[in-house]
């Protein structure tokens, strides 16, 4: 998989680093993660975007983008689990157990995240 950080030269910066990115997928179930190819960590500031959620995937490219500049890392890290969590309960395989409440499913792996040091 493909990182990505978007050029910037001033404050605010982003939630997630690099490294922080490469924990939360490792950390996460393969049926998860293998829908997507490449993820962006977007210069964009999330307040000037017109998104509705700070996490976007695009199907088609397989690209996850974060704009998580000046927003919290807690925050985003559980943005990032429920959106592929969400991709992967929509996906057109059987769905193999996961939990319809997505809270519950991603806890464990927000949990490692946040006890994890980088």
């Amino acid at each position: 998989m493909k990182i990505v950080i978007g050029k910037f030269s001033n404050a605010p910066f982003h939630a997630l680093s690099k490294k922080d990115i490469s924990l939360l997928f490792k950390l996460m179930p393969s049926e998860w993660t293998k829908r997507v190819s490449s993820v962006v960590l977007s210069s964009k500031i999330f307040k000037k975007t017109k998104l509705l959620n700070p996490i976007e995937y695009v199907a088609t490219s397989k690209q996850l983008s974060i704009y998580s500049r000046g927003l919290v890392r807690e925050d985003i890290a559980r943005q990032v689990l429920i959106e592929l969590a969400s991709i992967a309960a929509y996906s057109d395989e059987p769905n193999s157990g996961q939990s319809t409440d997505v809270d519950n499913a991603i806890k464990p792996y927000l949990d490692k995240f946040l006890k994890a040091k980088i």
